[in-house]
């Protein structure tokens, strides 16, 4: 049965909770809910944008939260980001109730994208580094939950787009390295990331490599009283990646503007389309 992480919030009724850590303006604004959602960040200016998540301000390693009372824990592309990851690590495993699920996708921290992200952004801000199997076993082990599926990520580069932007209005406060890099024209940039979306998924078809892997998303769950033995699954993974604001989209129903290109769902704006390869959609 296939897993998805809007499927498992539609799933929880008004008096469950989510817990949304790291959340920055909030994982997953299109999601549908009815349960009680908390948006959890240490930086006030994080919530920037009117959102329909109660918002809390508090560090990971000290959830402002009660024992046993979240139902679904959601970790978006911030554990990366937390530290100390066994404080962490230990407080989620606290406000998990006993047959809670949890969310978490990191980055591959040995991939050629977050290679690229440390180089440009000087680590930026990423603390923990993982590995797939290294990651999986610490969450199992530090929450009690098991794997049930996961997925790759697919990068579309989107932090170079950002870059972009940065460097169109600089701060005063520029590291030097970004400096260097704003000297070049702005279209550049742009240039580098196009090629290295579309460059990469091409070798990735022909060589078989994950050179356009940025990271994975696992579901976790809380094994039952008397544990079934049933087979990890991997999901298929998004290939089309917004290169402008990172939504993915299935190959098969993304909006064609052109023979090689389509259109995002969420900012509108046409990039490459690529046909899916392996266990991609």
């Amino acid at each position: 049965m296939a897993t998805d992480i809007h499927d498992w919030i539609s799933q929880l009724r008004s008096n469950q909770r989510v817990l949304d850590v790291g959340s920055g303006e909030g994982s997953f604004p299109g999601a549908e809910f009815s349960c009680v959602w908390l948006a959890l960040d240490d930086d006030p200016a994080a919530f920037t944008t009117a959102v329909r998540y109660s918002r809390v301000v508090g560090k990971s390693h000290q959830l402002p939260v009660r024992d046993g009372s979240i139902d679904l824990l959601i970790c978006h592309h911030a554990l990366e980001h937390l530290a100390p990851l066994e404080g962490t690590l230990a407080e989620m495993a606290r406000v998990l109730t006993p047959d809670g699920r949890c969310y978490i996708s990191v980055p591959n921290g040995y991939s050629l994208c977050d290679a690229i992200y440390r180089l440009v952004f000087l680590g930026g801000g990423h603390v923990n580094r993982f590995r797939r199997d290294e990651v999986v076993r610490l969450v199992e082990q530090c929450l009690d939950v098991r794997l049930v599926a996961w997925h790759k990520l697919y990068s579309s580069f989107v932090y170079l787009r950002k870059l972009m932007e940065l460097l169109e209005a600089p701060p005063p406060d520029l590291p030097r390295r970004l400096k260097t890099i704003g000297w070049l024209p702005l279209r550049s940039v742009g240039f580098v990331q196009r090629t290295l979306y579309v460059g990469t998924r091409l070798l990735d078809r022909w060589l078989r490599t994950d050179f356009s892997v940025y990271g994975w998303a696992f579901f976790f769950e809380r094994p039952p009283a008397q544990p079934v033995v049933e087979p990890v699954v991997e999901q298929p993974g998004f290939l089309n990646v917004c290169p402008y604001c990172g939504t993915g989209q299935p190959a098969a129903s993304a909006p064609r503007t052109r023979w090689l290109s389509c259109r995002c769902p969420n900012c509108s704006r046409t990039y490459p389309h690529l046909r899916p390869f392996r266990n991609t959609v």
